[in-house]
C-alpha cells in the first residue's frame, strides 16, 4: 500500500506547470523525474525519502534543513519556493516524528522564512535565543566560501544531526560555480551546501534532496542525465562554460516540478506511513504561509514579483494541490467496502 501512495503522490508533484514561452525549461520535469527513479532502484521517489527518514529519526533528533534560492538584485530575501517547503517538512516531522529542525539559509531569508514557520504553527527563534516549544532554529549561511566550509564542519560537530535535507538549495557545478536554471552564475549570493553534505556522507549521516531545474542540491546523482536534459546543463551563460548542472549528491533524492511541491509530498507520505495526517498543513494553512511569506518580502521566482504565486503556479492551484495530497493521504488510510462494485 505506501508503493501505491506513494505512486500517486510522485505523480502529482511532478505535473509541470510552465510557460509556453520565454526563457525558463519546459517539458523536462518527467524526463528528470525518470532518472532519478532508475537511481533509486525504481522505487516511488517520495516513499523512497520518508521512508528513510521514518527509519532514521528519533524523538529529540536534530535535522538539518537547507532552502534558499533566488538572491539580489531580482529578488532580494529570496524566491518563495522552498522556504514553505522547508518549513512544512520541518512541522511534519516534528510533530510525526519529533525531530528537532535548523533551517539554515541565507541572512536575507531570515524574515520569510520565520514567516514561513510561524504559520506553519512553529515557534521560531534564532540559535543562541531561549528555547521554546515545538520550535524551529535559524541558522544563517554566509556567502563567502571559506566561511561555508568552516561552518560545516562545527555545525556537523557540535549539532551532530541524523539527517542533512536540501529542499531548493542551490548547489555549485562541477567548476565550483552556482548557477540559476537557465545557466546565470549566482554565486556570489548564494552559500555554498557542498561542504555540509559532503562532511554528512562522510560521517554517516543521511542526506535527502529536492529540485526542481537541475541546479540544486541532490542532482549530483544523476548529473549526466541533467546535462543532456536542461538547456543549460551541459553550457551554461557564464565564463565558467561548465555547464548549470548541480555535482552535490546526496542519498536519497526527489525531482519535483515545483521544489516546494516536493517537500509538501515526502511530508504526506511521512504522515500516511505514521498513519495521522494532523501533521501535515492544509490549504489554510498554505495560504497562510505563502501570504505571510510574500509580505516578509520574498517574490515568486518565476515573476520576481511579490504575487501570491510559486514558480508561477497561482495560489488556487497551490491550494488544490494541497487539498489532493490529504484525499491521497485519507483516502488511502481508509477501509471501505463498497456496495456498487
Amino acid at each position: 500500500m505506501p508503493a501505491v501512495i506513494a505512486e500517486y503522490i510522485d505523480r502529482l508533484c511532478t505535473v509541470e506547470m510552465r510557460p509556453g514561452k520565454g526563457n525558463l525549461p519546459r517539458g523536462v520535469i518527467h524526463r528528470l523525474y525518470d532518472a532519478a527513479r532508475e537511481h533509486a532502484g525504481g522505487t516511488p521517489l517520495t516513499l523512497d525519502v520518508a521512508q528513510a527518514l521514518v527509519d532514521r529519526i528519533k524523538p529529540g533528533d536534530p535535522v538539518l534543513i537547507l532552502t534558499g534560492a533566488g538572491g539580489p538584485p531580482v529578488l532580494p530575501k529570496a524566491e518563495v519556493d522552498g522556504l514553505l517547503g522547508a518549513a512544512a517538512l520541518a512541522r511534519s516531522l516534528h510533530f510525526a516524528l519529533g525531530a528537532v529542525s535548523y533551517i539554515l539559509t541565507e541572512e536575507r531569508a531570515f524574515e520569510p522564512v520565520r514567516a514561513a514557520c510561524w504559520a506553519a504553527g512553529l515557534n521560531f527563534r534564532r540559535e543562541g535565543e531561549a528555547d521554546v516549544d515545538h520550535q524551529v532554529t535559524f541558522i544563517p549561511m554566509p556567502e563567502d566560501d571559506e566561511a561555508c566550509k568552516s561552518q560545516a564542519a562545527e555545525l556537523l560537530d557540535r549539532i551532530a544531526p541524523v539527517l542533512v535535507f536540501g529542499i531548493e538549495k542551490l548547489a555549485p557545478n562541477r567548476s565550483g560555480v552556482i548557477h540559476g536554471a537557465t545557466g546565470l552564475d549566482y554565486t556570489a549570493v548564494h552559500a555554498n551546501p557542498r561542504y555540509l553534505f559532503d562532511g554528512a556522507r562522510e560521517r554517516g549521516i543521511l542526506t535527502a534532496g529536492i529540485g526542481d531545474g537541475g541546479n540544486e542540491v541532490g542532482f549530483g546523482v544523476v548529473e549526466d542525465a541533467v546535462r543532456e536534459i536542461m538547456p543549460a546543463g551541459e553550457k551554461c551563460l557564464c565564463p565558467c562554460g561548465a555547464g548549470s548542472a548541480a555535482s552535490v549528491a546526496t542519498d536519497k533524492f526527489l525531482v519535483a516540478a515545483i521544489s516546494n511541491w516536493g517537500g509538501y509530498g515526502v511530508a504526506a507520505m511521512v504522515c500516511f506511513l505514521k498513519g495521522d495526517i494532523g501533521p501535515l498543513i492544509d490549504a489554510d494553512d498554505l495560504e497562510r504561509m505563502l501570504r505571510d511569506v510574500v509580505n516578509a518580502g520574498a517574490f515568486d521566482g518565476s515573476s520576481g514579483r511579490p504575487t501570491l504565486g510559486d514558480d508561477g503556479v497561482a495560489l488556487r492551484a497551490q491550494r488544490a494541490f494541497v487539498d489532493m495530497l490529504h484525499s491521497i493521504v485519507s483516502i488511502g488510510q481508509s477501509d471501505l467496502a463498497s456496495p456498487g462494485h
